[in-house]
């Protein structure tokens, strides 16, 4: 059985604030087998308790809709109703490649599963 790959992720000067997208870098290397000494704390889906001694919480489902495009998501279609032409601007490359908000999840599911292929 072979151990994986230490690393330590060195963040320099960048700001560590929670839902940073470094974190989605630090998650992806995790994902891809590196052993990577971290915590949960500053990915999205964390809530720190609200009571001392409390255990924390950490919502998975949350953290996995950031990594799937959730958010892009909803952006899609809260500027599709309001101001399409703005839409149609920001999303024209999403919009050639006939993907709507609705396939964003699985462009990403493909993208994962060729990444692991390879």
């Amino acid at each position: 059985d072979k151990r994986p790959f230490k690393c330590i992720l060195d963040v320099g000067l960048q700001t560590t604030a929670a839902g940073h997208r470094m974190w989605g870098a630090l998650k992806g290397a995790v994902d891809g087998g590196l052993h990577i000494p971290h915590t949960n704390k500053k990915f999205p889906g964390f809530k720190a308790s609200e009571e001392k001694g409390a255990e924390a919480e950490y919502d998975a489902e949350a953290h996995k809709e950031k990594i799937f495009g959730g958010s892009v998501k909803d952006y899609m279609e809260m500027l599709a109703e309001e101001d399409p032409t703005k839409y149609e601007a920001h999303f024209s490359k999403y919009i050639a490649g006939d993907l709507d908000g609705e396939k964003l999840e699985e462009m990403y599911t493909d993208a994962h599963e060729k990444i692991r292929e390879d």
